[in-house]
């Protein structure tokens, strides 16, 4: 029997098929892409464009953390074991200054690991580390982009916007195995006595 504090599964599906959709516009919409034709024209069109992949992004974002925090809570709930970090952290280890650069990661892989009983190689582990080392590729690239001294860095900025579109890639892939394991996991759920 379950206590009342005891988490109960959800099935994430639906908001891992959403952060799916949203993180493909965010991708193709990426507010850096401008950049790399120095649109020299800033009027309607482009601060439509702007705030079009603004809306987008903010989206994404939230419909990602939902669904971060939902699969999070559904580990904790199949899981037999301990978690090393609590609940609070699925949201809040992204905005946390350094942690940022390996928490998510971590507790994306203990996601992966409450659920992942496939006896097949563990590709998904492959696939969550590779995303990982894309989003950091790009952030790096990203900010050097940035400064004023590489600001018209033509290889500087193609670099940053590939790893942005394999990192976008990535990250629908991780979404879809872990929601996919989940999923099946929360279909034959039956709670601790």
């Amino acid at each position: 029997m379950t206590r009342p504090s005891d988490p109960v599964p959800r099935n994430p599906q639906s908001l891992g098929r959403a952060a799916q959709i949203l993180i493909g516009l965010d991708t193709l919409l990426d507010p850096m892409r401008p950049r790399l034709f120095e649109a020299t024209d800033h009027g309607l069109f482009y601060s439509r464009y702007l705030s079009a992949s603004f809306l987008v992004s903010l989206a994404t974002i939230v419909t990602f953390l939902l669904w971060f925090r939902r699969c999070r809570y559904n580990a904790q709930a199949v899981s037999v074991g301990p978690f090393t970090h609590s609940a609070g952290w699925a949201v809040g280890a992204w905005f946390t200054p350094v942690l940022m650069w390996w928490r998510p990661r971590r507790i994306t892989l203990d996601m992966h690991r409450a659920v992942g009983h496939d006896p097949a190689p563990d590709t998904t582990v492959i696939l969550i580390n590779a995303w990982w080392a894309a989003r950091l590729a790009h952030l790096v690239a990203a900010t050097i982009a940035a400064t004023t001294r590489y600001a018209h860095s033509v290889p500087l900025l193609v670099t940053a916007q590939a790893l942005y579109l394999f990192s976008g890639v990535l990250v629908v892939l991780v979404i879809q195995r872990i929601t996919a394991a989940q999923t099946r996991t929360v279909a034959t759920y039956a709670p601790v006595a």
